[in-house]
């Protein structure tokens, strides 16, 4: 891989928003992802060899409360070992502690393995680990103290990959 410098960044436009609406979750633990990607951008991604084809189907959707969901995604390089790598953490808030909730985040803190992505308030969704899959690493569930706090639960995914998150345009 070539490390010259072959373009910038101009300035974009002041017509971009943070947040997320929703994630795509799914379990793939002991299977391979695959992704055909081309300049960050995955127009592809398949599953133990079964392409997903429209992610609200082949996928369960973790809708968000608005402006309580984030993600993001730190470059870790190290000039000492020549390394660079890039982790994405991606923060889901649900409102409401109920067993089913309690129940989805047990199992999801049992996998080893998910593909997620997630759609942004740009209406762009982003992949979450890359091929490497993220993992629960972290999460609570609290009652609130005042009447006006929060009720719910958050769980925090982690991934780890080679390169930054792709952009992804299957269909939807």
């Amino acid at each position: 891989m070539a490390c010259n410098l072959s373009q910038g960044i101009a300035l974009s436009c002041r017509e971009s928003i943070g947040g997320l609406k929703y994630a795509y979750i799914l379990d793939a633990s002991a299977q391979e992802i695959t992704v055909s990607e081309t300049n960050g951008v995955a127009s592809s991604i398949s599953v133990a060899g079964t392409a997903l084809t429209d992610l609200s189907t082949d996928m369960f959707l973790f809708d968000q409360v608005k402006q309580t969901a984030s993600l993001v995604e730190t470059v870790n390089a190290s000039e000492e070992n020549g390394t660079v790598f890039y982790t994405s953490v991606l923060n889901l808030v649900f409102n409401k502690l109920e067993s089913s909730k309690l129940n989805s985040l047990k199992l999801l803190a049992a996998n080893s393995k998910l593909l997620i992505v997630v759609k942004d308030n740009n209406d762009k969704l982003w992949m979450v680990g890359n091929t490497n899959g993220a993992v629960v690493s972290g999460g609570s569930s609290e009652s609130g103290t005042a009447m006006g706090d929060r009720n719910g639960l958050s769980i925090e995914f982690t991934g780890n990959h080679h390169s930054p998150m792709y952009e992804v345009t299957v269909t939807e």
